[in-house]
């Protein structure tokens, strides 16, 4: 039930790109914090199944990319031959364009990487680059998908206007057909907008800004939510997930990863679900990212870190 908001809206207040993320996953899957896999790319990365992928990522030559899950009618459709975090990481260390790259069938540079073979998302992509002054802009972007039609997949790529300043979002539903969470968080957004073109805030506060509009939760307090046998239909209308457990999740496709346990690693990693991570990236016009990731619950997996973790990272792009 994961969502991605993200808002142009700010470029002519230095910010081209401020993208938010809440990664909504079992609690107990193991996951690597933030940082550097190596000296280009920055993000978190799964460490359940084998291709060790990440959700959400950017490197140092500006590109960027975030995936929801896309709910299929089947567990096999759902979980895939192939890990939907090799698809982000794939993208991330190539250097096609978005097109192009979904064209291509995501086969470099991990040659063993189907889009076929991979259970159905969404995922933005796009590459940042300068203008004549330096200054950094959204070069090219989209969302590429690979929803079920019929009895395939079909791969399709919708194109964002990169001269649009406005506000999006992505969750398990398609692009253009966006759940309640969705509208809701583009709402909250637009809020931080508006603050953003009427006063001068610091990357910290944007940021800060970013992390209360994810922990935007509308079902805690509701008796629906609390009495709830089946709570899949409501997580389609709040931005944050509170903690709950699995066996009340039987309306979504990620169940058939708790009743198959694809990864070997036993029932007890599916047993709570909820909002794990929320991400907040901010792109000043500079060149500076500012890349901030709390992590809800981590002692759930066994860490020694304080309960609701949070790395802030800054670097600058090579572009």
């Amino acid at each position: 039930m994961c969502i991605l908001l993200w808002t142009t809206a700010c470029a002519n207040k230095g910010y081209p790109l401020i993208l938010l993320s809440n990664r909504d996953e079992f609690l107990r899957r193991p996951t690597q914090t933030a940082g550097p896999w190596n000296k280009d790319v920055y993000g978190g990365r799964d460490l359940a199944r084998p291709e060790n992928g990440t959700w959400l990522g950017v490197t140092r030559c500006g590109r960027f990319a975030g995936l929801t899950n896309i709910r299929e009618t089947s567990s096999i459709a759902a979980i895939g031959a192939a890990s939907r975090g090799a698809v982000v990481s794939s993208f991330l260390t190539s250097d096609s364009p978005c097109r192009l790259w979904g064209d291509s069938g995501c086969q470099a540079p991990l040659d063993d990487l189907d889009i076929d073979q991979v259970g159905g998302f969404s995922m933005l992509c796009g590459q940042l680059s300068r203008d004549h002054q330096g200054r950094v802009q959204i070069d090219s972007f989209g969302v590429i998908s690979n929803p079920i039609e019929g009895k395939t997949r079909e791969r399709k790529y919708d194109p964002i206007d990169t001269a649009s300043e406005e506000t999006y979002g992505l969750s398990n539903s398609a692009f253009t057909y966006p759940w309640p969470k969705v509208v809701n968080g583009k709402r909250l957004l637009n809020e931080l907008v508006d603050d953003i073109q009427q006063d001068k805030l610091s990357d910290r506060e944007i940021s800060q800004r970013a992390i209360e509009i994810l922990a935007f939760d509308s079902l805690s307090a509701e008796e629906s939510w609390k009495g709830a046998e089946d709570k899949f239909e409501l997580l389609k209308q709040s931005v944050f997930i509170p903690m709950f457990g699995a066996n009340n999740l039987t309306g979504s496709s990620d169940t058939s990863t708790a009743s198959q346990d694809p990864d070997g690693a036993g029932p007890g990693l599916y047993d709570l679900y909820g909002t794990q991570k929320q991400t907040v990236i901010v792109v000043h016009e500079s060149g500076t990212v500012r890349y901030t990731e709390k992590t809800l619950y981590d002692w759930l997996q066994g860490t020694t870190r304080a309960e609701n973790d949070t790395v802030d990272i800054i670097f600058d792009l090579d572009i």
